[in-house]
């Protein structure tokens, strides 16, 4: 769940298009084998691709982020939920499910109070649905407190990223 806000500037999207490609390769997504999905989010949110096992598929989707916008977190955590029930059509109920989120803001929409509530709400639905969530706060303008307890199942599952060139290490080391 990738966030394309217009915090994020053309030469941070271009290296979190670079981590997100290392991200994919880490992964080693296959037919028969690991399979990934992927959403984005600004002032709404975008299923840029379902979960597929094609790597090239996912790899064309993170080239065609652009940014701009507001951040609704909420809108992109309900995306990817959507994608991961177990009636939808490129779901495998028996794989366990997981959400990586990238933000470099906190929730503003439709407020920041209400982003911030709605997003905590669309994070406990993923956890109620059996779905791991992890999220990488990158920069000083996140909320790391709010991530890591109310957007992330726990401490653990929080990594905060100084900017977007240590991203790349942190989303390796996820996998």
């Amino acid at each position: 769940v990738l966030d394309r806000s217009g915090s994020i500037n053309a030469s941070e999207l271009l290296t979190l298009k670079t981590a997100a490609h290392a991200f994919v390769d880490a992964l080693s997504p296959s037919t028969d084998g690991t399979h990934v999905g992927q959403s984005s989010f600004s002032s709404a949110a975008t299923l840029n691709q379902h979960l597929t096992g094609e790597e090239e598929d996912i790899q064309l989707a993170i080239n065609g982020l652009s940014s701009g916008g507001t951040t609704d977190l909420e809108a992109g955590i309900t995306l990817a939920i959507g994608e991961l029930d177990n009636v939808h059509i490129h779901e495998r109920p028996a794989v366990k499910d997981v959400i990586a989120i990238i933000t470099d803001g906190n929730p503003n929409v439709p407020s920041e109070a209400q982003g911030r509530l709605d997003a905590a709400a669309a994070a406990d639905a993923a956890r109620a649905a059996g779905i791991e969530v992890f999220v990488v706060g990158v920069g000083a303008d996140v909320d790391a407190t709010f991530l890591q307890t109310d957007i992330a199942d726990d401490a653990a599952h929080y990594f905060a990223a100084a900017d977007f060139d240590d991203l790349q290490a942190i989303l390796e080391a996820l996998v």
